[in-house]
């Protein structure tokens, strides 16, 4: 199982929607085996995939009271399917806040790396874990960036948002000790041809240092109509240009976490290409 987390401090700028997106089109169009982890306590992610339970079971638990830690959940039991047979989820509520403060206090050789051992019991049953992460870099987070393979970091124009991403990959240089392969790669999102938002990509593709997917994400209105509707972007608005340039990412990823030297079919936009990836 390849595990990502999409992760900015920023709000604001397409983190969930990216996550959830990856997760649908990973599952439903490429029919991978997808489980999806809420890191964030708003939920949303839970919500948009009919998962939200305000008194239900899910990431606390995982964390606090796994039999890996002396307590008495499996991580199977706490997975919720839901109405896409490829995507199964682990949701979130406000309760994983406290979940942070608890975890913080506990001076254990396994407060961070709980989350990485509660995985393994499910490893064989999926093929990606997409973990849409909170804002904030906390005890969570942590927990879920140790066990990843990479760290997606969405980031728009403006120099806040660039320094966010820099800071991000500041903060992850300590946790490479539990995790050496740990690396960051940012998608640009909420792009539009004006000027300003043509020099910024160009810079963060050059001279920033950032490693970036090559697809930009495009600004659409119809991203803000579908989380209105708490409904997955590429199925609320299937042709879509922000649709299709989420594919076009799902694509990099696959080709990039499956590797190279292998034959696929990964589904473009309703129809199915071909591809023989070589050295």
């Amino acid at each position: 199982m390849k595990i990502v987390a999409v992760m900015s401090p920023k709000g604001g700028i397409g983190k969930t929607t990216t996550a959830d997106s990856i997760a649908y089109i990973l599952g439903e169009e490429n029919e991978k085996r997808v489980l999806v982890l809420d890191g964030d306590p708003q939920g949303d992610t839970s919500k948009t995939f009919g998962c939200y339970e305000p008194e239900g079971r899910g990431m606390s638990e995982l964390l606090e009271r796994h039999v890996c830690v002396g307590g008495d959940h499996h991580t199977s039991e706490l997975i919720k399917t839901t109405g896409y047979p490829h995507i199964d989820v682990i949701p979130a509520k406000g309760y994983l806040m406290k979940t942070d403060m608890e975890l913080l206090m506990r001076q254990e050789d396994n407060q961070v790396t709980r989350l990485r051992d509660a995985l393994t019991e499910v490893s064989e049953m999926y093929d990606y874990c997409i973990c849409d992460c909170g804002r904030l870099f906390d005890m969570v987070v942590i927990n879920i960036l140790i066990a990843s393979d990479i760290i997606i970091a969405p980031v728009k124009v403006g120099g806040y948002e660039n320094e966010a991403i820099h800071n991000l990959e500041e903060q992850i240089e300590d946790l490479r000790s539990f995790n050496p392969k740990l690396r960051i790669k940012g998608i640009m999102t909420m792009r539009q041809k004006n000027k300003t938002s043509l020099e910024f990509e160009e810079w963060l593709r050059g001279a920033s240092g950032s490693d970036m997917f090559i697809t930009p994400v495009r600004r659409s209105i119809v991203v803000e109509k579908a989380t209105i509707g708490m409904t997955v972007l590429p199925r609320f608005s299937h042709n879509g240009v922000v649709s299709q340039d989420y594919r076009s990412i799902v694509r990099e990823l696959m080709e990039e976490m499956e590797g190279r030297a292998c034959q696929g079919h990964i589904k473009l936009a309703g129809w199915s290409k071909s591809l023989h990836l070589t050295e």
